[in-house]
């Protein structure tokens, strides 16, 4: 299954230019936060392949709208928030894997049940999807992208802790990572880089070699 999710990731990561390392940080992020947290073994691995899979989604997306460099329309903006519906239903035909399913799907659930795609509240989304969500915002705050540059440990630090207290998103999650910012983001920044040299030297010369 590791080996699936890893080829899964790849073929995600090279829809669009933007997101080739979007998914490998985001894995490694949930992987280390399961064991700081205290995850059995078996389940560390879980949430990392949990972490390959959770936009498994968007490769039904338009890369229009994945690749826009500006604000997206209303219409643009549901079709994204479609990608986690996606990622369920294609991963619940797989029998035997259900905790992976609901942690690779509800990464963009909250707590107070305002959350998509299916509204849970806090009683239906385990530590492992509140992991997912914390670790899926914040590899998307470190990253940089042609219209924004990746943010300091501070600033991220105030937008997840507002969104802890808002109920958004588990607080205790958000306080174990800025308990452990630097091995996690270490952590996370090794792999994506990891991931960076697989996409230019697999996919950039691939193209550079039909040109």
């Amino acid at each position: 299954m590791s080996l699936i999710a890893e080829l899964f990731r790849h073929i995600i990561d090279f829809k669009s230019s933007f997101t080739a390392t979007h998914t490998a940080g985001v894995a490694a992020c949930a992987e280390i936060m399961a064991s700081l947290f205290g995850l059995a073994e078996l389940e560390v691995v879980m949430m990392k392949i949990a972490g390959n899979f959770h936009d498994l989604g968007k490769l039904i997306i338009p890369n229009n709208i994945l690749e826009k460099p500006g604000k997206l329309s209303k219409d643009e903006y549901n079709v994204i928030k479609s990608h986690p519906y996606y990622t369920h239903q294609v991963l619940s035909s797989i029998g035997g894997m259900d905790r992976i399913v609901d942690w690779a799907s509800f990464h963009h659930e909250k707590l107070d049940g305002s959350g998509y795609p299916f509204s849970l509240d806090a009683n239906e989304i385990d530590i492992g999807a509140r992991i997912m969500a914390v670790s899926d915002i914040f590899v998307a705050l470190i990253e940089e992208r042609p219209y924004k540059k990746g943010m300091e440990r501070d600033e991220m630090y105030r937008i997840l802790k507002k969104q802890g207290e808002n109920n958004f998103i588990d607080i205790k999650m958000v306080e174990l990572l800025f308990d452990n910012y630097d091995a996690v983001n270490t952590y996370v920044k090794s792999e994506q880089a990891k991931a960076e040299k697989f996409y230019r030297e697999r996919f950039i010369n691939l193209i550079d070699d039909y040109k």
